[in-house]
């Protein structure tokens, strides 16, 4: 039986929790309305707007902990995007994907993607593995497991991974090791170490270079042999500034790679895209391979080689 996914292909406005709040619930009913949909996927910084690279860099270690939330069932309250993906969530019977935001935990922040399931309930998060130079420099700190979750109707298994982690093979494999018949991630034009930014002649949109994406996520999917999904959309300036960043949603499957003729562009926008996958055949999940994996992504040990101890 296919997954059913919807990908809501939007705009985000920097800053404004409570605007974007609000178009993410009108997007999400009208999905809902639209189609049938088994995990439905909000773009990247759902409800703040993206801070590393569309800020002045002096400021943004200040505006992160400022967006920080804590993540956590028992303290709701403190995570407005948890609490707005849970009630979407439990209101249409569907799992929820939603990130990354900006994670407190302890003393430290991360870069971090929420699942929550068909009840409300937070079943996963995953806290971004490949950090950018600036995103360190921010005073981010990179994660150390990736995540992989079931869609119990569907016998699909679905990996998350967010922009850069597309860049580290290793990253994908333990998707792959870990049973992923597909992988979804969120990217927004952001300050790569290796993918390259441009502007767009026309109108000054900062973007990536879609080339070169497509073709990294063209190996990722024939390499792993699952399929992707990665979520695009277009980042609003504030204060009326209009359009700053847009980056497509790209579909890609293990046999042809990137759908060309499925990816979804800046007159697209506010259009949800529907997505159906299969669960990838003959493929049982490595776990003995995944420990290895897990320590090549695992980067920020303490000195001396002892790992970190981390509040969850």
């Amino acid at each position: 039986m296919p997954l059913r996914i919807a990908v809501l292909h939007t705009r985000i406005r920097l800053g404004a929790r409570r605007t974007n709040t609000k178009r993410l619930l009108e997007l999400a009913a009208k999905a809902m309305s639209d189609h049938p949909v088994d995990v439905l996927v909000l773009p990247a910084y759902p409800v703040t707007g993206p801070i590393v690279g569309y800020y002045p860099d002096q400021k943004v270690p200040s505006i992160l902990k400022g967006f920080a939330e804590r993540i956590s069932e028992s303290e709701m309250q403190l995570s407005p995007t948890l609490t707005m993906v849970s009630k979407v969530s439990e209101e249409y019977g569907v799992y929820v994907i939603a990130g990354p935001l900006v994670e407190r935990a302890g003393p430290r922040l991360y870069l971090t993607t929420i699942v929550v399931g068909p009840n409300g309930r937070l079943i996963g998060k995953y806290r971004k593995v490949a950090l950018t130079r600036k995103e360190r420099e921010s005073g981010l700190t990179p994660g150390k497991d990736v995540l992989v979750f079931d869609v119990g109707r569907t016998n699909v298994r679905v990996g998350v991974f967010v922009d850069e982690d597309i860049n580290y093979p290793e990253v994908l494999r333990s998707l792959s090791y870990s049973g992923a018949d597909v992988v979804i991630g969120a990217m927004l034009p952001f300050q790569s170490n290796f993918i390259r930014m441009r502007s767009e002649p026309s109108n000054g949109i900062l973007t990536l270079d879609y080339e070169q994406v497509m073709e990294l996520l063209d190996v990722r999917t024939r390499e792993n042999g699952f399929s992707a999904v990665l979520v695009g959309g277009a980042v609003e300036g504030s204060n009326g500034l209009g359009y700053v960043a847009f980056m497509p949603t790209i579909m890609a499957e293990p046999e042809n790679g990137v759908i060309k003729d499925r990816i979804r562009l800046f007159d697209d926008l506010d259009l949800p895209v529907y997505v159906e996958v299969d669960k990838a055949a003959s493929r049982e999940p490595k776990d003995f391979l995944y420990p290895l994996l897990r320590s090549l992504c695992r980067n920020g040990s303490a000195k001396g080689g002892e790992p970190e101890e981390e509040e969850l």
